[in-house]
């Protein structure tokens, strides 16, 4: 699939179905998500209005259909918002097809979304479509024109089938779109005229199927609207995000541990960008999903998920391959998991003070933990894992407070969803499959976790403890972190 096309989209709702949400769903949620990818441009709702079924369709212009196949465009049909999965789930039928652009022709200074839309579809065989593209392109579009209030006649081929799949082999399915204002002639004598020519019937008898519908406009998609240097995942959640230095520099992406953002970056930003060992990089750090809100209808965080929210940045920022992936605690996981799950588009990874799989004494610790911050709150827990994370030597360190206000406004919910996560994985089984070249670090004050990481298996890895330091080693010991960072990247 390639050039210009369209993207249409036919849905009759179910007994089921909750029309409100279904709007709210579609208006708020699914179109605006596609408005936002650069090669689709417009975006419109239609309701049906012959009575026939299905009652509603959605269609959009896409600059390039090759467009469709790429990650960032499929990825919104594989990890549908809760909320998506629960309204899709009541409809009775859903038809996606795919066209591409034959022809237009409209009404000079013509723009905007036609009020009402007439969708002929028609299904010949290969050898007449030579001469029905010719009586169409010679005859029809022309006299169609000059019934009032047309607007525009677009035709396409279809390249993508829907529920009934593509026309046997040796036919073709032909779509042509005619737009009009809401006040216009159809039925009139210019249209009864454009269907009364001996080629029209000549025509007519060559086809071996074929439907006429008849929409009319219902809403026009706005392309989402996200908060300034954040962007928004397919199943809602916001990953608030820093890109800085040289926009020529190899990208070094920097992601934190639970209930932190990305701050606890910054002298390792400033110094990568700056450079080390006369070496500049870009930095890209974000809050992973969950910091300050947990959208309701995103879907439960797990370290797959976390995973594809960095890929997914990478997209949105146009980062074909990060230079590394650097991660503490559960960044560090999901740094190992990128190396795992996408190794095309990283060169290497750091993984910090993190382990391979959930323990039962680990899950046990964050139930705990959830019950705490449930029960009194976040800036209750916020003093107790600080403790936890820094060696007693820094407890009263700039660094240990600056955490500590990092976690007390924290979302409780994001916070279980994130612990969620950190109880349910298991990364054992496919580290065998690495073949990027890693680095594990780890605060030689983390309780068992260098020891453990020594023991992960990784093929291409060394490991690297850092003294006087515990579960956050860049704050505790910058020095000696950054000497073992910037020897590896």
């Amino acid at each position: 699939m390639n050039g210009p096309g369209y993207l249409a989209v036919a849905i009759e709702t179910g007994p089921n179905t909750d029309e409100s949400a279904f709007h709210d769903w579609y208006n708020t949620e699914h179109g605006p998500l596609r408005l936002r990818l650069p090669f689709i441009t417009t975006g419109d709702r239609y309701k049906a209005s012959d009575s026939k079924q299905p009652g509603w369709s959605a269609v959009y212009d896409v600059t390039d259909l090759s467009n469709l196949e790429r990650r960032i465009y499929s990825r919104m049909r594989e990890e549908r918002s809760k909320r998506e999965k629960q309204v899709m789930g009541t409809f009775t039928s859903l038809d996606r097809k795919i066209y591409a652009q034959t022809s237009t022709r409209q009404k000079p200074g013509y723009s905007g979304s036609a009020p009402v839309q007439v969708a002929v579809t028609a299904v010949l065989a290969d050898e007449d479509l030579a001469d029905f593209d010719g009586w169409y392109e010679e005859e029809h579009t022309g006299m169609l024109a000059k019934v009032p209030g047309w607007l525009r006649t677009r035709r396409f081929r279809l390249v993508a089938p829907g529920l009934k799949g593509m026309p046997p082999t040796g036919q073709t399915e032909t779509l042509a779109v005619h737009e009009f204002e809401a006040e216009n002639g159809l039925g009139g004598p210019e249209d009864d005229a454009a269907k009364a020519t001996p080629d029209f019937g000549r025509v007519l008898k060559k086809l071996v199927g074929g439907e006429i519908r008849l929409w009319s406009h219902y809403h026009t998609f706005d392309a989402l609207r996200e908060p300034p240097s954040s962007v928004i995942t397919t199943d809602g959640a916001e990953l608030k995000f820093q890109m800085e230095g040289n926009p020529a520099d190899p990208v070094i992406v920097c992601v934190n541990s639970i209930l932190t953002n990305f701050s606890i970056w910054d002298r390792v930003a400033a110094e990568l960008t700056r450079g080390v060992n006369g070496k500049s990089y870009r930095v890209l750090r974000y809050n992973s999903r969950g910091y300050l809100q947990q959208a309701s209808k995103s879907n439960d965080t797990r370290f797959d998920l976390l995973t594809d929210d960095l890929e997914y940045l990478l997209d949105r920022l146009n980062v074909s391959k990060a230079h590394a992936v650097l991660g503490v605690s559960m960044g560090g996981v999901t740094a190992i998991n990128f190396a795992i799950r996408y190794p095309s588009r990283l060169e290497r990874f750091i993984a910090c003070d993190c382990n391979v799989a959930a323990s039962p004494a680990n899950n046990q610790a964050w139930a705990d933990r959830i019950e705490l911050a449930k029960k009194e709150g976040m800036p209750a827990l916020a003093k107790a894992t600080v403790e936890r994370w820094f060696t007693p030597a820094n407890h009263r360190s700039e660094a240990f407070d600056k955490v500590v206000e990092m976690v007390k406004p924290a979302n409780v919910d994001g916070f279980e969803q994130s612990a969620g996560a950190l109880c349910n994985y298991d990364l054992k089984d496919k580290l065998a499959e690495i073949t990027t070249p890693g680095l594990l670090i780890a605060g030689d004050g983390d309780g068992k976790l260098p020891e453990a990481m020594q023991k992960f298996g990784i093929p291409g890895t060394r490991f690297v403890s850092i003294p006087n330091a515990g579960h956050l080693p860049m704050l505790e010991n910058h020095e000696a972190f950054m000497e073992a960072v910037s020897s590896f990247v």
